[in-house]
């Protein structure tokens, strides 16, 4: 370019530069301008500070001592300890206090929608060593609420963490009733004169030294659904765990108390791995019937909950069973010479046979006896019996009929409307099945005693180098099955009863909503927990979509996605039962309800209480049972659909005890006359 044309050019782009009008300054919008949370953090006198509008939370430097003010009420977390971190390096565990890192950092976090302190520990030393090991801790106040979420997250080298005790448990000398949600809840006085624990034996008072099950999550009798609660006076707290796959408690409860439960993480596949969380919410006039309806909300807000009204959409039989009462029946029970429960002493009561054309019969006749509809459960049906050869079953018993004895069954509960389902079972694998073989049963981290899986624990268990064995059941000798496995089988095992002209309407599929999902560590098909999780998750779809309605034992909260239909296995704890459950999965799962063995009426009179499902013998039953039956029926027909809204005791002995749905029906139970009073009547 020439210098006339260059001054051209000059002169054109200084003339265009006066018409560009100066930009403002943006002043920067003010936090509440754009939905942040109005929390300041501070650091003085060794304490770190974050001030919401409700909550303050203090955080110790020296000690990591925690404590919450909301309010009038004031929740401390106990100070850092020797046990709060279990780790493993060179091959040796041993415990570590978190207070005792040299390499401590803190720091105001903010992500914009929760703000707090983030703390980083590092520089553990052991034997005159460093640990190869690095915790990130993240503590903040969340959303208009203000709740607390308590996060962590590590970096493992050569050091990994096997059990992480953080947040630290409550100090709960002060609280009046701790609230736990095992089995369907329950409430434990501070002061409760008994040793506890929720889910091991307990006798004379004491807990048995010889069970050694482990509190964690997905466990009906102990972690029914993923959080726990205190109530001191007027105030109520409660901890969600929001990453409850790999979870525990830490807990203690001495006879007299006080009760000590915190969350505990445990490892997956020997270290921690990802970022656990747990939120704390708080109540400054709350109680249990708050902390449930907190976790209701939870529940549907991250998909846990899935109404009845939605699976009635996606499987609509399902409509035809609200009010429907389940009857079961039992066709061989052949307990193996090495079950632990086989009668040595009276051999002839290790066998019992009911045909499938008896059973047929019997149906009949409860339809005459006015019974119109009623949802059949088939168990002991496999080829040796009740809980043998799992999973492979199949054909059925030649002595009850074999292929032809089960399809005139299933087209006798046809004729008579009664759908019927199959009791079926894919975790147990027993020695015995035809495609048994070792590769494929549950590896546990080395061959240490005493064997993790659970129930072994309970019922007496060994190990065969790597793999856990019991021999509890009917079967005889089991370990478990790599859940990765468990849908093939279950495909397997219904493609063979559809090649016979056998079509159930549904299945319920026992013990995964009952225990906790199992590790496999087995380096050829390794399987975690959550793993696990989707191989029985994946069942359960399988069954929805091939088959009809979905059942399970229990029902932890996992299983409610999944499952249609629940049984009351595992039902009360062992000390003041509250219906926690309902308060949350009400109308979003069937619960049924029977007799049983040792419940009697009074599990019926249970029943209404919840607004559940009865269970309705096929053989004749006495008039007052048969009249609680169509009572629970009926009230089952009025409030399925409808959410449990309160719970109360109407007297200081808690004897009498009410439920409110949410069109105004109440239910009244009254423990002592054995009554029941639904209003307004049915």
């Amino acid at each position: 370019m020439n210098c006339r044309r260059f001054s051209a050019y000059l002169a054109l782009a200084i003339s265009c530069s006066t018409f560009v009008t100066a930009q403002p300054v943006q002043q920067p919008l003010a936090r509440e301008q754009w939905g942040a949370p109005l929390v300041q953090v501070s650091h003085t006198n060794d304490q770190w500070i974050i001030a919401g509008k409700k909550r303050t939370v203090i955080l110790h430097d020296t000690d990591l001592a925690l404590e919450v003010r909301t309010g009038t009420a004031i929740w401390k977390m106990i100070a850092s300890g020797t046990n709060d971190m279990l780790v493993k390096r060179a091959g040796k565990e041993f415990p570590i206090r978190l207070a005792d890192a040299h390499g401590t950092q803190w720091q105001r976090f903010d992500t914009g929608f929760k703000t707090g302190v983030k703390i980083m520990l590092n520089d553990w030393g052991h034997a005159g060593a460093l640990l190869g090991l690095r915790l990130h801790l993240t503590v903040c106040l969340e959303g208009a609420d203000e709740e607390l979420v308590c996060d962590v997250a590590t970096e493992e080298r050569d050091t990994v963490v096997r059990e992480l005790n953080w947040p630290t448990a409550l100090d709960a000398r002060n609280v009046d009733y701790t609230l736990l949600p095992n089995g369907r809840g329950n409430l434990l006085p501070r002061e409760w004169p008994k040793e506890y624990f929720p889910i091991r034996k307990i006798t004379d008072g004491k807990i048995d030294p010889t069970d050694h099950s482990v509190l964690q999550s997905h466990v009906i009798e102990s972690w029914s659904m993923s959080w726990w609660g205190f109530q001191r006076g007027k105030s109520a707290m409660m901890v969600i765990c929001e990453t409850p796959d790999d979870a525990a408690y830490q807990f203690e409860h001495p006879a007299g108390g006080p009760t000590v439960i915190g969350p505990r993480w445990l490892a997956t596949l020997g270290r921690l791995g990802y970022l656990r969380s747990c939120r704390m919410c708080f109540f400054e006039d709350g109680n249990y019937v708050t902390m449930a309806k907190r976790y209701r909300r939870y529940a549907q807000e991250t998909g846990l909950f899935v109404s009845l009204k939605e699976k009635i959409a996606r499987t609509p039989d399902l409509a035809d069973l609200i009010g429907t009462p389940h009857s079961r029946v039992g066709i061989l029970r052949n307990l193996s010479s090495d079950s632990d429960r086989y009668d040595k002493q009276n051999p002839t009561n290790n066998y019992s046979l009911t045909t499938f054309d008896q059973r047929a019969k019997q149906l009949r006749e409860l339809k005459a006896r006015g019974v119109d509809r009623t949802l059949v459960y088939v168990s002991a049906w496999p080829h040796l019996g009740y809980d043998r050869q799992h999973p492979d079953p199949l054909p059925p018993p030649e002595a009850a009929g074999g292929w032809e004895g089960m399809k005139r069954f299933a087209d006798t509960c046809k004729e008579l409307g009664y759908p019927f389902i199959f009791h079926d079972q894919y975790r147990d694998y027993y020695a015995d099945a035809p495609s048994y073989d070792p590769q494929f049963a549950i590896h546990e981290e080395d061959d240490s005693l005493p064997p993790k899986a659970a129930f072994g624990s309970r019922f007496g268990d060994w190990k065969e180098d790597r793999v856990p064995w019991m021999r509890h059941w009917d079967g005889g000798k089991q370990t478990y099955l790599n859940a990765r496995f468990q849908p093939g089988h279950l495909r397997k095992n219904y493609a063979l009863f559809f090649e016979h002209g056998v079509h159930p309407q549904g299945i319920y599929i026992d013990v995964i909503g009952y225990v906790p999902p199992d590790e496999d560590f087995n380096p050829e098909r390794p399987a975690t927990r959550s793993d696990a999780m989707r191989g029985q998750a994946e069942m359960l779809t399988w069954s929805r979509h091939n088959l009809g309605v979905t059942a399970t034992e229990a029902g932890s909260d996992w299983v409610i996605p999944y499952a249609d239909i629940v049984n009351q296995s595992g039902s009360v704890g062992k000390c003041v039962p509250l219906p926690l459950y309902n308060l949350v999965y009400h109308d979003a799962v069937l619960v049924a309800y029977g007799a049983g063995r040792t419940g009697g009426q009074k599990n019926l009179l249970l029943g209404i209480l919840c607004g559940g499902v009865p269970e309705l013998p096929v053989s004749e039953t006495n008039d007052e049972t048969l009249a609680l039956i169509r009572k629970m029926s009926a009230l089952h027909k009025r409030v399925a659909l409808l959410e449990m809204t309160n719970h109360e005791f109407l007297d200081k002995e808690r004897k009498k005890e009410r439920t409110t749905f949410s069109d105004g029906t109440t239910v009244t139970v009254d423990w002592d006359a054995n009554t029941v009073k639904i209003n307004p009547d049915l």
